[in-house]
């Protein structure tokens, strides 16, 4: 908030008449003539600068002196530019930060400030220059909670520090992140607006991981005895979903946020689907095949896409010798198929047969998939997006520049994808008509991709959440 200038002048003469007492008391000590203090401060006389910081994205002009190399800046400015509270307490300005957490206590001309009860060091003491104290920046951002970044920029709130992943977002276009390198997994409500504090949301292990529904609304996951839940993106209240206990794997919501599908089963030999209001499960393929994943469902539920993992066949002489075993790894690999859920005995179609590594399948708004394709001896540098239409008749290779890693379609139909480019960079991409558009660029490799129900872009670039807008990124964690 502005202070007036009679409130300046009320400061300076505070401060000033409490440095004019002191320097009388201590040349009476020392028999000495008493110079006013008055004139060693209009000795210390400094050039005032404007000096430009940017602030949880927003520019400010504060103003600065330099004092032996380091720039000292106007503690109201700065007390302005963050939002906090300033107040004159018997000689000392006291600053409290914008969410009421952090108390700091400054003196002029005194090396240490009290933060929070405790003390704590300038480099450079504060100095008093015509009604204003400036300050160094970087301690007394600490001490308020906030922190500086590299180009001149701050943010009013310290951001959180670790690695992060499984980013999704509620229906406020709130931003949920698991935080992976602690104790135990937690998720994180982060501050996407650097305007308001990241705080724990839940620490439930089973919410790590969970699957957000078309509406945003609930994640659904699943624990270590099978047990269904969903959870409230807004509160974090967690419920159980059935009392079914049956191993499930690769939850997919249904388009209307009513059902989830799942592959179920300890060898994961079937694919089922569970009603919420009734917790009531029904099969929709129980062919025997094993070792299916990746699971997707068409927007409208009317056909469904699955890998299937063949593993490599065990061979051996008829009296089954240790020495004789080997393994035909001939026909291993992902293939996918998929499955119409309308026609009533239709039976799953293989849409693929190469040995290529699949991964991260997708449906496009035409019925057609998208897929990573690798190569499993690694001779080719780059795995390729492909395409394959919805009978598996043809097979186009969407994006082969780049090496891909990661591929996502929205609700909306935008197809984004993020791989790495020649230079070693990675790149986030929106693909349409055969054309990509650019959207985020980095040194650091791009992993996961969350949108929001209003456009928002965050992915998770080398274990740092940033989100993403107009071609740039601002990195809401360290």
């Amino acid at each position: 908030m502005k202070k007036s200038k009679v409130f300046s002048m009320l400061v300076a003469s505070a401060v000033v008449t409490s440095a004019l007492a002191a320097g009388t008391a201590g040349a009476a000590a020392d028999k000495k003539p008493a110079k006013p203090a008055a004139t060693k401060q209009t000795a210390a006389k400094f050039k005032v600068i404007n000096s430009g910081l940017t602030v949880d994205g927003e520019n400010a002009v504060l103003r600065a002196i330099e004092v032996n190399g380091t720039k000292l800046y106007s503690v109201r400015d700065l007390a302005d530019a963050l939002g906090a509270g300033l107040k004159l307490d018997n000689g000392s300005v006291v600053l409290n930060d914008l969410y009421g957490y952090h108390n700091v206590t400054i003196k002029p001309n005194i090396k240490s400030l009290q933060v929070d009860g405790a003390s704590q060091e300038f480099t450079v003491a504060p100095k008093l220059q015509d009604g204003n104290i400036y300050v160094e920046l970087g301690p007394t951002l600490d001490a308020l909670g906030a922190e500086s970044v590299s180009g001149g920029g701050v943010y009013k709130m310290k951001r959180l520090e670790g690695s992060f992943t499984a980013p999704i977002f509620d229906e406020q276009s709130n931003l949920l992140v698991t935080k992976e390198d602690g104790e135990v997994p937690q998720v994180f409500k982060i501050n996407t607006s650097l305007g308001t504090p990241s705080q724990v949301f839940n620490s439930n292990e089973g919410a790590a991981n969970a699957v957000v529904s078309p509406d945003h609304k609930l994640g659904a996951f699943t624990d270590e005895n099978g047990q269904l839940f969903v959870y409230d993106l807004g509160t974090g209240h967690v419920n159980p979903v059935g009392s079914d206990t049956s191993v499930k794997t690769d939850l997919t919501w249904s388009a209307d946020g009513k059902k989830l599908y799942f592959i179920q089963g300890d060898k994961q030999e079937k694919i089922s689907y569970i009603t919420l209001d009734s917790g009531k499960i029904t099969e929709v393929l129980a062919d025997k095949v094993e070792n299916k994943s990746d699971l997707q469902v068409t927007n409208d539920d009317k056909k469904i896409a699955y890998f299937v993992n063949v593993t490599g066949v065990a061979k051996n002489d008829a009296d089954s010798t240790e020495d004789s075993l080997t393994i035909d790894y001939t026909g291993a690999g992902a293939q996918l198929y998929s499955l119409d859920l309308v026609t009533k005995g239709a039976k799953p179609v293989q849409l693929t047969k190469g040995t290529d590594n699949k991964l991260l399948p997708s449906f496009l708004s035409d019925g057609s998939l998208v897929y990573i394709s690798a190569d499993p001896d690694g001779k080719d540098v780059n795995s390729v997006l492909k395409s394959i239409s919805a009978d598996g008749s043809k097979t186009t290779d969407l994006v082969a520049d780049i090496d891909v890693n990661f591929d996502l379609v929205t609700k909306e139909g935008k197809l984004l994808v993020a791989g790495i480019k020649a230079d070693g960079s990675s790149q986030l991409f929106e693909v349409a008509n055969g054309a990509k558009t650019e959207l985020y660029s980095s040194p650091e490799g791009i992993t996961e991709v969350a949108v929001s129900k209003d456009g928002k872009i965050a992915v998770i670039s080398g274990g740092k959440v940033v989100m993403v807008q107009g071609g740039k990124g601002t990195e809401l964690t360290k």
